[in-house]
């Protein structure tokens, strides 16, 4: 057997001594603290899961709690699936009743594009100065500033990219003859939304920047409407380039002034450079046969107007017959046509589609099932929480709200004397407390006062108002179920805090056995040593 440092001298083991008297006096009590705290932690993880099973349930008692759960509608339409012909939506303003729908038309944007010849490729260049194309569509307003020398391609691109787009689509379609066609796409619907492009000249102040209201040009004017100042400097609305009378003066344009007019005229063809530039690019340029045109060729209004709307592709509105009165709006979805409804053209009918508007019993249905189901598990997991040998056996906080849950469902509920209780709607309950439903009695439940249900359930002295006061105190952070929470993580702290001051004794106790047997082993060392020595003696005599 070896022997450790404590007993080296004694040749004792006193070591293994020391550790098995610590452990006797230890391992019993501190077994005893920790099978304590694991209680107390199964039972802290056995409340959070009831308490999660509470929570939900609460949150299927509001959704009962809804009064307009009972007062929603229902739209049933005659129409196979995949080949819808229109969609509805109702509201608690809706009446009850049938109609018939028929959808005559479906409202649309239009569509503009070019003549054949106008263009032939998409470098053409359709600006021969800075202009404005205007894009408008009733309300709806948005312009552009096309720079001179822009292309086709440019140009639809500054279109189709436009911050200011309310929903115009540019595209460039090529017929395989010689043929491109320019074409605008408006997605704004109504027979009044027509796309109309206009085509309008820049006007510049002197650094260059856009006058957005220019004043209207002088010579528009008479001579009494000009400014005195024009009037002074000889300026006539009369003096047309190329005449040879000087209005102004009364008389013929002397000789230098017939020579000013010949230079003025000749730098006038290149106003900043623009027109010959463009001249240029029209020459040299290696699609030489590109044509410089106007930006005319992308307008709809006016003589010069390039562009135009063909037959069938003007903005419509939609049209719809409801119980034989034709029905005309600006998109497919009908808003107020019919009080309560909203109706959404889909496609054309060729025969009339039957509507019916009921109460909405599927949502009435599909709502107390979600409650049933919600009721069985939290009662299920309330029930096996507390069986015997269960952590939560015999805990009052779960036997009360197990009772309580009972009662109310059992109670009379509502003003109404058709319905009593939740279990006249067609829900069962079993001998384990389990519910379950019975559509048939629920469907004749309906029939005989749907007006009845709602008090039962959602009204003051309703079920799930009952239901909702009674969770309100196990839920919360001051309800029931975290006050207990709160108890036993208290009850998990105090001893913890029990075990760590017993677990120091120990030490303090280990380390008295220690220093005891550390005197004792140095006496029996000496001991052994004055033996050893009186053996030696004895032995020599």
């Amino acid at each position: 057997m070896s022997v450790g440092s404590l007993g080296a001298g004694s040749g004792i083991d006193l070591e293994s001594l020391v550790k098995q008297m610590v452990s006797a006096q230890k391992d019993a009590k501190v077994k005893l603290y920790q099978d304590k705290i694991d209680g107390y932690e199964a039972e802290l993880s056995a409340l959070g899961k009831v308490g999660s099973a509470i929570d939900t349930f609460k949150s299927s008692v509001k959704a009962l709690n809804d009064d307009e759960l009972f007062t929603g509608r229902d739209a049933k339409i005659a129409q196979t699936e995949g080949e819808e012909v229109i969609a509805i939506t109702t509201d608690n303003t809706a009446s009850n009743g049938s109609y018939s729908i028929d959808v005559n038309q479906l409202a649309k944007g239009s569509r503009v594009m070019s003549a054949p010849g106008t263009f032939s490729s998409a470098d053409d260049v359709v600006a021969k100065q800075d202009s404005r194309l205007t894009f408008k569509a009733g309300s709806n307003e948005f312009s552009i500033t096309v720079d001179a020398g822009t292309t086709l391609s440019e140009l639809r691109n500054q279109i189709n990219t436009s911050e200011d787009n309310f929903g115009v689509s540019a595209n460039l379609v090529d017929d395989g003859n010689g043929n491109l066609f320019f074409t605008a796409t408006s997605a704004i619907q109504g027979a009044a939304n027509t796309l109309k492009i206009t085509n309008t000249a820049v006007v510049r102040d002197e650094n260059g920047n856009i006058i957005d209201n220019p004043i209207e040009d002088s010579s528009d004017k008479t001579l009494d409407e000009l400014p005195a100042e024009d009037v002074a400097d000889g300026k006539d609305e009369l003096d047309l380039a190329g005449d040879d009378v000087d209005f102004a003066n009364d008389g013929p344009i002397p000789a230098d002034e017939e020579k000013d007019i010949a230079d003025s005229e000749r730098d006038s063809a290149s106003v900043d450079g623009k027109d010959s530039d463009i001249a240029d690019k029209k020459d040299t340029s290696p699609t030489a046969k590109n044509a410089v045109l106007s930006l005319d060729t992308i307008s709809t209004e006016g003589i010069s107007a390039g562009l135009y709307t063909p037959l069938g592709d003007e903005a419509r509105d939609a049209i719809i017959t409801v119980d034989g009165i034709q029905i005309r709006n600006d998109t497919n979805t009908f808003d107020n046509a019919v009080a309560g409804l909203s109706i959404e053209a889909l496609a054309l009918t060729d025969k009339t589609t039957k509507v019916d508007i009921s109460f909405d019993q599927k949502t009435v249905q599909e709502t107390i099932e979600e409650f049933i189901a919600s009721y069985n598990d939290v009662v299920g997991l309330l029930q096996a929480s507390s069986d015997r040998g269960a952590v939560l056996n015999g805990n009052s906080m779960v036997r009360n709200l197990q009772s309580s849950l009972s009662t109310q469902l059992m109670s009379s509920h509502g003003d109404s004397g058709t319905f009593t209780s939740i279990f006249d709607l067609g829900v069962k309950m079993d001998n384990k407390g389990k519910l379950s439903f019975d559509n048939a009695k629920f469907d004749n439940a309906m029939k005989k006062g749907y007006s009845d249900i709602a008090p039962l359930i959602s009204g003051d002295n309703g079920l799930a108002q009952s239901l909702e006061d009674l969770l309100d105190n196990y839920t919360g952070s001051d309800g029931m179920t975290n006050s207990l929470k709160d108890s036993v993580r208290r009850s998990i702290d105090n001893t913890e805090g029990t075990l760590e001051a017993y677990e120091d004794r120990m030490v303090k106790y280990e380390d008295s056995l220690r220093s005891k047997f550390t005197s004792l082993d140095s006496r029996l060392a000496n001991m052994n040593a004055q033996g050893g020595y009186l053996n030696s003696v004895l032995s020599k005599m």
